[in-house]
């Protein structure tokens, strides 16, 4: 186990690294400078600063937190649908720069299914990004959202099977959630909606 001195001295040496890394990809010729001169360390700093701080965009995000009673619907490929009930529990994680998820039905196509996902916003590329993992794939889903000018977050993947999938997402106030799944063999061209989730705020 690692004494506080030495995790201080780890985060503090991963933090320089970092900051190394950002001074040589955000001004490249300041990265590479004649031997014996030193990078502007108050500048590279400050940009750490700016890009590691959470903000309005994360705030978007905090809406979720809370606990959740989840209702959903999935349409099978022979018409039918397959339904299910469970929880969801949001929290934000490392002072607000992400959400954490965990989701838990106890029983949905004959077998619990938890899934656990982290969502949050990318300053350095502008943009929303998630991640999910879940009890019934072995793939590690990679999102990236985005808000529409009427509220709807938008998030657009790969699905398990490798086709292209999305999820549309409105919060019509802050105790209800409606979430839409969409998948597309054709790489987005057309969707097909292959299901629905509600969650009420418990």
């Amino acid at each position: 186990m690692l004494h506080s001195t030495s995790k201080i001295g780890l985060t503090l040496a991963a933090g320089i690294a970092g900051g190394f890394m950002l001074n040589a990809s955000l001004a490249p010729s300041h990265a590479l400078q004649p031997e014996g001169e030193m990078p502007d360390m108050d500048e590279m700093m400050a940009q750490m600063a700016l890009l590691g701080a959470p903000n309005e965009h994360h705030e978007k995000l905090a809406r979720t937190v809370g606990e959740w009673s989840v209702d959903a619907t999935f349409n099978m490929p022979d018409g039918s649908e397959m339904k299910g009930t469970g929880s969801m529990s949001c929290k934000q994680i490392l002072d607000g720069r992400f959400i954490k998820t965990d989701f838990n039905m106890p029983e949905f196509m004959g077998m619990p299914f938890v899934g656990i996902g982290y969502n949050g916003y990318d300053n350095s590329t502008d943009s929303y990004q998630g991640v999910w993992m879940d009890s019934m794939s072995t793939k590690i889903f990679m999102m990236d959202g985005e808000f529409t000018s009427d509220g709807e977050y938008i998030a657009v993947g790969e699905s398990a099977m490798g086709t292209k999938m999305k999820i549309v997402s409105t919060m019509p106030d802050d105790n209800t959630i409606e979430d839409s799944f969409y998948d597309s063999m054709d790489g987005g061209a057309t969707w097909i909606q292959s299901g629905t989730m509600a969650y009420t705020r418990k």
